[in-house]
């Protein structure tokens, strides 16, 4: 069974971007928990709070959420980033990405690594 944290880009200055990647993780999050493997999806969980803020500036969320990411972070042995326009650019991302090879963990994109739990979910 793999243990995966799932990125995905999530800041957007236009409320339905964000939300349609929020829909994105929760559709890749589903896949991979039908193939039988675990997966913390970061954007799933903290989305629907993040809505729930009433003080916070939406730009400081992302130093809001680091540690919280990072105890989760350190449960999981591999990420996969799905990688939606803006990933790239992505400072949350840059710090995932960051954290997981400098423990030898593996990293990969969503857009090669889908194919595995396709496979996966049709054999169970």
């Amino acid at each position: 069974m793999r243990k995966i944290f799932l990125a995905c880009p999530y800041s957007h200055a236009d409320e339905r971007v964000v939300h349609e990647r929020f829909l994105a993780c929760n559709e890749v999050a589903a896949t991979i928990v039908e193939s039988g493997n675990v997966v913390f999806s970061q954007v799933s969980m903290s989305h629907p709070i993040n809505l729930a803020f009433k003080t916070i500036d939406p730009s400081e969320v992302g130093k809001l959420w680091a540690p919280v990411d990072a105890h989760f972070m350190e449960s999981m042995r591999e990420l996969i980033i799905l990688d939606l326009e803006g990933w790239d650019r992505s400072s949350g991302i840059e710090r995932e990405i960051e954290f997981f090879e400098s423990r030898g963990r593996r990293v990969s994109l969503w857009s090669k690594a889908s194919d595995e739990f396709v496979t996966e979910t049709a054999r169970a």
